[in-house]
Parts: C-alpha cells; sequence; structure tokens
C-alpha cells in the first residue's frame, strides 16, 4: 500500500514574541508575532490579526514547525474550535461543522471535493509558509464552502541566499512510520526558486488496547517555485503532484475500506503588482488547472434471513478545476481601503461506480451494476470589501458577494444505458459586516456579521452511490446550505498578557442530508435539517514576573442544537461541550545549546450523538493527556524537536474517531544549509 478528537493549543501562546523580549535563537522560533501577523482571508484585505473583526488566527512557518509534522492536520489540531475527522484521510471540522462545510484552500485557491466526506488536505507540511485559519462562516471574503469557517495554506517561495539546502527526517512510533523532506531553495538576483521532495509513511496506528489494522497512509509531495521581479511586478508559476494512499479502520473483519489513490496535480501562474498607481496598492491575479484522480474500494458481508450478503463497491473518481482568481487592493482616501475580486471556477467530475452484490453460499449468480456519470459547474463570483475608519480608535468593515453557479449532469449512464441530463443553479447575494475599536493602545473590542454558503456537491447533485448502507439517489432540486453568524471578541496584549477572546452564535439551515424514500434500503438527498451554535473561545498566556515560565490556557465551549427533518432537536450533535490545553512552557539554556520545552493537559469532555429518532448513534468518555514538547538548537544549522504524547498511556476514543494512540513519541532531526 501507498502510504481525532479535538485537540487545542493557545492563540495567544502563538504571539509571545510580543509579549516577551526575544532573548536567544530558540525563543524567536517558538514565539512567532501573530498578533502583527497579516492575514487576508478574514477580511479579503492584509489586516492584522490584533485588529481583524473575525476569529482569526496565524500559524506560522516558526509555530508549524514545532509540531512533529506527520501531517498538516495534526499541526491545525492546535487551532481552538477545530477538530481533526479521520477516515483514512485526515479532514477537519470547525466550530462542530463537518468538513464538508469547511473551504480548504492552497495559496488561496479552493480544493473542490464532491464525495460525501469532505475536503482532505492535499499537501505535506514541509512545503508551508504559514496557515491562516478563519473560525466561523466566511463566504464574502472566502468563497464557497465556509460555512464552518476557511483554512488557507500559503506555500514557500525561495530563500534569501543564492542555494539553501534543508533536509529533515524524523520517526513517529505511534505509528512506526516516518517522514523525510529535501528542498532547495534560493533567490539569484531577480530570481527566486524552491523546489521541495516530501515523503511519509505511517503504519497501522498503536493503541493501548492494541494495534489498529489496517490504519495505515502514505504519502509523497514534489513542488516547485520560480518567481521572477521587476521592479514592483512579481510573475511566478507553481506546481505540485501529490500522492496520498491510505487504509480506513473500521473495527469489523467483515467490512473493509480501501483509499488506494486520492492524489493531486496541480499547476498554476500568478502576477503580483504593488503600488502601481497611488491608489492600486495590491493587484494580484491566479490562473490554476488542478486534477485530483481519487480511487474507492468498500466490501461488507453481513447476515440477512438464512443467508449472508456481500457487496463490493468501487469508485474511479477523475476530477479538473480550473479557475481564475483577480484581486485589487485600492486606497482611494486616507482610513480607506477597498478590495474588489473576480474568480471564476470550472468543475468537471468523471465517476465511475460499481457494486456487486452475491449471497453466501451462492444463491444464483451475483447482481452486478454499474454508473457513468459526467457533470460539472461552473461557478462567478465578484465581491467587494471595504473598510472605512470611523475614529482615530474605530475602524468598520463591511463587504458582499455576488454567486451564480450554473450545474449540469452532462452524460449518465446505468449498466451501459443512458438517462436524462440534469440541471441546477443559483444566483446568491452574501453580505458581511464587522467593527473593531481601539479601547487603549493594547486592547481591542470587535464584533462582526458574516454569512456562509456552500453550494450542493455533483454527487449531491445527480449521482446513485451503493454501499453497505443501501442505494443514495442524488436530488438535481437541493439548495445551496446557508448560515449566518454573529459574534464579539476582545484581544489583549500588555506585555505580560496576551489574551484573545471570542462569543459566537451560528444559525445553518438548508442542511443536506439523505433521507429514506420508502423503499427498501434507498434514500436520497434533501435540505431538511439545521443548526444553532453557540459557544465561546479563549486564549490566554501569562508571564507577569518575567521569569521565562509562561503558563498558558485555551479553551472552547460549544453547545450545537441540531434539529432533523422531523422536527426533532438535540443538542447531542456529536460535538464535545467543552475543549481544551492547559499548559506551561519555557526556555532552556545549556552551554551552547539552546532549547524550549513545553508541558501541557489536553482534552475534552464527554460527548454523544443522536439520530432523528433520539436514539444515539456515538458517544465518547471525557479524557484528557498530558504531553511533552521539547527542541534545542544544537548549532546555528541543527535543530531537534521532540514530542511524547499520551504520557499516561490513556485508552480512549474521542466522537466518531478511530482509538487514539497510546503513549508514544516523535523525533525529528532538521539541518539547514
Amino acid at each position: 500500500m501507498k502510504r481525532n478528537n479535538i485537540f487545542l493549543t493557545n492563540v495567544s501562546a502563538l504571539t509571545m514574541a510580543l509579549a516577551l523580549p526575544a532573548t536567544t535563537v530558540a525563543a524567536q522560533d517558538i514565539a512567532p508575532t501573530v498578533l502583527d501577523e497579516i492575514i487576508v482571508v478574514g477580511t479579503g484585505l492584509p489586516t492584522e490579526v490584533m485588529r481583524n473583526p473575525s476569529s482569526v488566527q496565524v500559524l506560522g512557518e516558526t509555530e508549524i514547525r514545532r509540531v512533529p509534522p506527520s501531517s498538516v492536520a495534526q499541526i491545525l489540531a492546535g487551532v481552538p474550535g477545530v477538530r481533526v475527522s479521520e477516515s483514512g484521510i485526515e479532514r477537519i471540522k470547525i466550530r462542530g461543522e463537518s468538513s464538508e462545510r469547511v473551504s480548504i484552500m492552497i495559496d488561496g485557491q479552493a480544493i473542490t471535493d464532491h464525495t460525501n466526506y469532505g475536503t482532505p488536505i492535499l499537501i505535506a507540511p514541509d512545503s508551508i509558509e504559514r496557515i491562516e485559519v478563519v473560525r466561523g462562516p466566511s463566504s464574502v471574503a472566502s468563497g464557497n464552502r465556509a460555512i464552518g469557517g476557511v483554512v488557507n495554506i500559503v506555500t514557500k517561495r525561495g530563500a534569501d541566499k543564492p542555494v539553501e539546502i534543508t533536509a529533515s527526517a524524523g520517526y513517529l512510533s505511534a505509528n512506526e512510520g516516518y517522514r523525510t523532506s529535501l528542498s532547495a531553495a534560493g533567490t539569484v538576483g531577480d530570481f527566486d526558486y524552491r523546489l521541495t521532495w516530501s515523503q511519509s509513511e505511517l503504519g497501522d496506528r498503536r493503541t493501548p488496547e492494541g494495534t489498529l489494522t489496517p490504519s495505515g497512509r502514505a504519502d509523497r509531495d514534489l513542488s516547485g517555485h520560480v518567481g521572477y521581479r521587476i521592479g514592483n511586478h512579481y510573475f511566478g508559476a507553481k506546481v505540485q503532484d501529490y500522492d496520498l494512499s491510505a487504509d480506513v479502520y473500521t473495527g469489523d473483519p467483515n467490512f473493509t475500506i480501501d483509499l488506494p489513490k486520492r492524489d493531486l496535480r496541480k499547476y498554476g501562474v500568478f502576477y503580483e503588482g504593488t503600488d502601481l498607481t497611488p491608489w492600486l496598492t495590491d493587484f494580484k491575479v491566479n490562473l490554476f488547472s488542478q486534477t485530483i484522480d481519487r480511487e474507492y474500494r468498500s466490501d461488507i458481508t453481513f447476515p440477512t434471513g438464512p443467508f449472508m450478503m456481500n457487496v463490493l463497491s468501487t469508485s474511479d473518481d477523475m476530477q479538473t478545476t480550473s479557475g481564475l482568481n483577480i484581486r485589487a487592493n485600492m486606497d482611494f482616501a486616507p482610513g480607506h481601503r477597498t478590495v474588489v475580486g473576480l474568480e471564476l471556477e470550472d468543475d468537471q467530475l468523471e465517476a465511475y461506480k460499481t457494486s456487486t452484490v452475491s449471497m453466501i453460499p451462492p444463491f444464483g449468480p451475483p447482481t452486478e451494476s454499474s454508473s457513468y456519470s459526467d457533470a460539472s459547474i461552473q461557478t462567478l463570483s465578484v465581491f467587494a470589501q471595504h473598510e472605512a475608519e470611523l475614529t482615530s480608535r474605530t475602524t468598520a468593515t463591511f463587504g458582499a458577494r455576488y454567486y451564480h453557479v450554473q450545474s449540469s449532469l452532462d452524460r449518465y449512464e446505468i449498466d451501459g444505458v443512458a438517462q436524462p441530463g440534469e440541471k441546477n443553479s443559483d444566483d446568491r447575494l452574501l453580505g458581511s459586516a464587522g467593527l473593531v475599536h481601539e479601547l487603549t493602545d493594547n486592547t481591542i473590542l470587535r464584533a462582526s456579521i458574516s454569512q456562509g454558503y456552500t453550494y450542493p456537491s455533483l454527487s449531491q447533485l445527480y449521482l446513485t452511490s451503493s454501499g453497505g448502507g443501501g442505494t443514495t439517489i442524488g436530488n438535481p432540486d437541493l439548495k445551496p446550505e446557508q448560515a449566518t453568524n454573529y459574534e464579539i471578541g476582545a484581544r489583549i496584549n500588555t506585555g505580560a498578557v496576551v489574551f484573545d477572546g471570542t462569543l459566537f452564535y451560528t444559525d445553518s439551515r438548508d442542511y443536506i442530508a439523505s433521507i429514506a424514500t420508502g423503499n427498501p434500503n434507498e434514500y436520497q438527498y434533501e435540505n431538511v435539517n439545521s443548526a444553532k451554535s453557540y459557544g465561546a473561545e479563549i486564549g490566554a498566556e501569562f508571564d507577569p514576573a518575567g521569569w521565562g515560565v509562561r503558563p498558558y490556557v485555551t479553551a472552547a465551549a460549544i453547545r450545537r442544537e441540531f434539529r432533523y427533518e422531523n422536527g426533532y432537536a438535540t443538542a447531542d450533535s456529536g460535538s464535545p461541550g467543552f475543549m481544551g490545553t492547559f499548559g506551561v512552557r519555557g526556555d532552556w539554556t545549556a552551554g551552547r545549546v539552546e532549547g524550549t520545552w513545553d508541558v501541557f493537559l489536553r482534552g475534552e469532555s464527554a460527548a454523544r450523538q443522536r439520530d432523528d429518532t433520539g436514539a444515539i448513534v456515538d458517544q465518547s468518555d471525557a479524557y484528557a493527556t498530558l504531553n511533552l514538547r521539547a527542541s534545542a538548537m544544537l548549532t546555528d544549522n541543527l535543530r531537534i524537536n521532540f514530542e511524547a504524547a499520551n504520557l499516561t498511556n490513556e485508552s480512549y476514543r474521542p466522537i466518531n474517531q478511530i482509538q487514539a494512540a497510546g503513549r508514544s513519541f516523535s523525533l525529528f532531526v532538521t539541518g539547514t544549509f
């Protein structure tokens, strides 16, 4: 074979370079000035995190490399309100919303997905410069599939010198796996370049209860960047070739799921112009094409009367996406900034699916069926966002995005017989508004209203899929899912205290779910469910005495009330009510060697999930794990990162996840020359 739970780190731990003087190289490595980091996905305008009206967080390169790079998802597991969802391939949930409702972007370009599982993260951690995360609906600034939030992964470009070589190798005992990477980067005159290769192979997961077989995965990532600067004009090109495969652990020897291929090929060119006129501060154009090749196989055997029934299902999909993004930032008057943009996207999906049903012992020949589909979505959206200084301490932001979406089933065959085509379209106007007030020089108050929008996937609209759970039929009359989010928050940075807190309420409707049609084991997608979520997120770090030993805490409390199509409502929607991290971190020096240490507890409360009858379909117990991270700069060019996880070897399974790993460690060595 090629090769969860909610984890929270603190928001403010990332900002300690503002709060404390950077006395050592190691201290600088673990304390990026996140409140001064610039984030674009929150408002569409370059804005410091401290003064952003949205719930945002930036994970800089120095923060990313503190976490053993088993996967990008595990790095994101440290963001408040974020959960890592595992079904062989890791995906992201935000504020209780499923991964289908979270937009995953690479360099501002969305990875589209038309499965029923949600968008995976198809990039290795070694290629990443920073990750921008927006929690809560953000479709005005960030586009489709942003009801839960947005994850924008910004990739690296060239290095500061002509040639820089970086090599990394690490071992992860939880899977008896490894990850290695090698990159060459530099700048020569007006040219800059980077070439990165990364590979990992993670075996089956080891838990206190035993090894989960099969549960391994592997990836290989090859990416390149080249850029050329002429004055204030910058031209560039990026390519990526990413292979991913995984086994899905089901816990049932009679039920197997194999994901032998989830591969991405991407090509893009871009232009960036700065200060082109006194009023046009930035102008960007991105043109890209990406292809995702996916294979899926499930095999289930179950009793039916005096016989056993075996259902073998396969799917071979090819998804091709072409896109054009244009964005202009303008300053027409002092105290005013405006961004306008246009996005075009053409998404094509070819899917070939088969299903074979057999009786055991044999009772006649197997029943075989197949389908072929060719469907597409074309999306045009235009947006504008404006920021105005109302007073010297108060700034307002407001914006809107208009969507025009057309989709069609261009060709559909069942067992070789042509079926009628279908069409769907939508026109939608969304809005957002935010207010930021500087109470003092180091205290910011903020409030915002934002909307989210998720257009149905091609699978939900047009395709029929079969498996052990029955047959699900697409519905061309589906409407987009929508959400409106209201939140207030505060950020404080006094030097000895860093604090970031949020209160939010989100009203979501027109959720798409599969509903029984009345025929045996047959379902169809419908707009039927809704949800209301509210809660609080907080992060704080303290060093009142200036000792360099910094206690910190991050926590999120979420209540998500889910309403099914039959009117039954429940707060047992599969989201833990509380999750958080409590820890102490600091720096150490031994001779010429400098480093960092971090000891923390991470856990979440018990959780339950009920179906539309009130029956419990999954539940989990509360848990907390004790963990240790440490780093050492052996020389200016050689770094070691170490993590010991779940030191007490606690046995636990977060809700809707597989059993978590037991006591384990990770060790990575990185050299830069």
